[in-house]
């Protein structure tokens, strides 16, 4: 959930703020008892309890729960700082900043494998809500469409500093990382086959700087 634009006047900006604030308070209330509850399990009136807010105030805010869902999906992606788009954040601008192929491909895999791994719980949330809300396929299909933008951006960034492998293209590669670099893998090696973080990781620096760029 990203800070709103700054109002043209401190009154406007204060007010701004305030709605940004209920918004995100809202969004990790429904963040919270989702992965507690799960979907069908949570309701606006929880939500607005766990927030503090009047019922009201949830639907004033996000008009729908798949809405705070939504949010809440958003939260979980951005991390630690909410306040910033994937792209803006942090290490994010330290990928940029390298010049060193190898240290830059391990960032770029340590970041969005963080995302991966931070997100497969409510992701499974919204599956769950996809079997009786279609609404909730269509969130399911904005969250690869987003993730792909995402992963494409840093893809570019990779290749910046070394070239493709024979063979493959950009639309390839991007393609490439974005099938392997996902709450699924997370999900199956980690959760399911009993793989570490680390081990994943480093997985996936392989196969992507094999796959990509031809390494040995």
């Amino acid at each position: 959930m990203h800070q709103p634009v700054k109002g043209k006047s401190e009154a406007g900006r204060r007010r701004e703020f305030r709605a940004y604030e209920t918004r995100r308070r809202i969004a990790e209330a429904g963040l919270g008892l989702f992965l507690e509850k799960g979907y069908a399990g949570t309701t606006v009136q929880t939500i607005a309890r766990s927030a503090g807010v009047a019922q009201a105030t949830v639907y004033q805010a996000f008009g729908t729960k798949l809405a705070v869902l939504a949010a809440a999906l958003d939260l979980a992606v951005e991390g630690d700082d909410a306040s910033l788009a994937v792209l803006d954040q942090d290490w994010v601008e330290a990928v940029r900043r390298e010049t060193n192929p190898d240290r830059q491909l391990w960032l770029v895999v340590e970041g969005t494998s963080r995302i991966a791994a931070r997100t497969a719980p409510i992701k499974e949330v919204i599956r769950d809500a996809a079997a009786t809300e279609a609404a909730a396929r269509e969130l399911i299909r904005e969250d690869h469409v987003g993730r792909h933008r995402t992963q494409s951006a840093l893809v570019d960034l990779l290749i910046e500093h070394r070239q493709l492998r024979p063979g493959m293209d950009r639309r390839r590669a991007v393609d490439t990382y974005f099938a392997i670099v996902n709450s699924t893998t997370f999900e199956l090696l980690v959760l399911q086959r009993g793989w570490t973080l680390s081990e994943w990781q480093h997985w996936i620096a392989d196969v992507i700087a094999r796959e990509l760029f031809g390494a040995r």
